[in-house]
């Protein structure tokens, strides 16, 4: 390729890319930490190239907290609503096939972005704690994640 030669990347190919980049960061020796922080971004950057993700700014004091936030992880939220358990096992493929597309590979790679955090991007994890689970417990190489909830029972109301 010449050096003034512009190229075109699909999604894969940047995907593929940045597994490459990470695990180089890896082989020299840099912590988990690190690695995260140099993949994570690229990866959020990768999905905003493909339309899966959109920015938002910090949030608004004055928003109207009844205001629903639009999230492509609204399926999740809407199946824990409706759940009757208090606590759920499920693995990868069932909260993709709720969602109908992929966990990004962060989700596969690092226990974080499971966290329980509200602030900031992480609609993932407002779409869960919106609906009163939290994530419990996490096994990365089973693909797997159990959420809870401490509502309580209709019965135990009153």
């Amino acid at each position: 390729m010449e050096p003034n030669e512009e190229r075109s990347w699909t999604a894969t190919e940047l995907h593929e890319s940045l597994d490459q980049y990470e695990q180089e960061l890896r082989d020299n020796g840099l912590r988990r930490n690190t690695v995260n922080t140099y993949v994570q971004h690229p990866e959020r950057f990768i999905r905003w190239l493909t339309d899966g993700y959109s920015p938002t700014g910090p949030r608004s004091e004055n928003r109207d907290p009844r205001a629903k936030t639009r999230s492509k992880y609204d399926p999740l939220h809407s199946h824990l609503v409706n759940l009757p358990e208090r606590s759920v096992r499920m693995t990868f493929s069932q909260i993709e096939r709720i969602l109908g597309f992929e966990l990004p590979s962060s989700a596969r790679r690092y226990n974080a972005w499971w966290a329980n955090q509200r602030d900031g991007n992480h609609s993932h994890a407002r779409s869960w704690l919106d609906a009163h689970y939290e994530t419990q417990w996490l096994d990365l190489n089973s693909q797997a994640v159990t959420f809870t909830s401490p509502r309580l029972d209709s019965s135990a109301k009153g």
